[in-house]
């Protein structure tokens, strides 16, 4: 079964970079990009698209990221105050997965 999920990702990644590959190809105007304070040189208009895509992608999973660690150390911090409070009480601490 996970053979089988390998396949698919590289099999999607093939099609994510045929896909843009493609795209590319087709949107080869160059266009200025004016940033309000910075004006960027003409570039073809799949080159600012692609790289907003990959911005944003890369914003996403640093944030994703940055939740799944802090979710991470509360749950930590969490355990640690059950084990205080289980050693205070008496009762054992129980070996439960991590």
């Amino acid at each position: 079964m996970q053979w089988l999920q390998k396949g698919l990702a590289v099999i999607l990644a093939i099609a994510a970079v045929a896909i843009g590959a493609l795209f590319s190809l087709q949107n080869t105007q160059p266009v200025p990009l004016d940033l309000i304070v910075l004006q960027l040189p003409p570039q073809p208009i799949a080159i600012w698209i692609l790289s907003s895509l990959a911005s944003g992608v890369l914003i996403g999973l640093s944030s994703g990221a940055w939740l799944a660690l802090r979710r991470a150390a509360t749950i930590r911090r969490l355990r640690k105050q059950r084990d205080r409070l289980l050693l205070a009480t008496g009762k054992t601490v129980q070996n439960a997965p991590q």
